[in-house]
């Protein structure tokens, strides 16, 4: 879909209000809810700000997971003992004029579809296409399902978001190693 289509079908939608409790990891070298315009799935490298937080905490576990140690070609397992520690924050949001990227219209008017949803780590042009327009059409931010499909992925537009609508930390943690990753089954001790 080209760009100006892009602005038209989503100047259509109506935004929404969030409220709810969303989770982040980082390195402890980076700032809590400092923003990144590094690129990822809803922002192209160096376009502008954005700030990825998730629910439920399995979903950050997983996005850990997948950024940090599924990319690893010899021996993901082994990365994964080595990640010493990140941080992870708690916080409240409550935040208006949010794109909900949920609904099957939504993505029809979008034309994002499961492909595109759920695509492998940096396969993201069609998702930074409405990220893009998003962004240019002044949304604060949108909501959609996380790339792994569990959970969500609230990814926020730092340059359109009223100062008193940032997110309010409410609890630090610190992860020793990376928890278990959701996607493996354990075995479950019967005796």
């Amino acid at each position: 879909m080209r760009q100006r289509d892009l602005l038209a079908a989503i100047s259509k939608l109506q935004p929404i209000r969030l409220q709810g409790t969303f989770e982040r990891h980082t390195s402890l070298l980076w700032g809590e809810l400092q923003p990144s315009a590094a690129g990822g799935r809803w922002g192209a490298r160096r376009a502008y700000e954005v700030l990825y937080l998730g629910r439920p905490r399995s979903s950050i576990v997983i996005e850990a997971y997948r950024h940090l140690i599924d990319d690893e070609l010899d021996n993901g397992a082994a990365l994964a003992a080595s990640v010493l520690e990140r941080r992870v924050v708690t916080c409240k949001v409550d935040i208006t004029n949010v794109l909900d990227i949920h609904a099957s219209a939504t993505l029809g008017a979008v034309s994002l579809g499961e492909t595109q949803l759920f695509s492998d780590v940096g396969d993201y042009a069609a998702c930074q296409a409405v990220g893009a327009a998003a962004h240019q059409l002044g949304l604060s931010g949108l909501i959609a399902p996380a790339a792994s499909r569990q959970g969500e992925t609230l990814a926020l537009f730092p340059a359109n978001l009223q100062d008193e609508q940032w997110p309010k930390i409410t609890k630090r943690d610190i992860w020793r190693g990376l928890p278990p990753d959701p996607r493996r089954l354990r075995l479950v001790d019967e005796a």
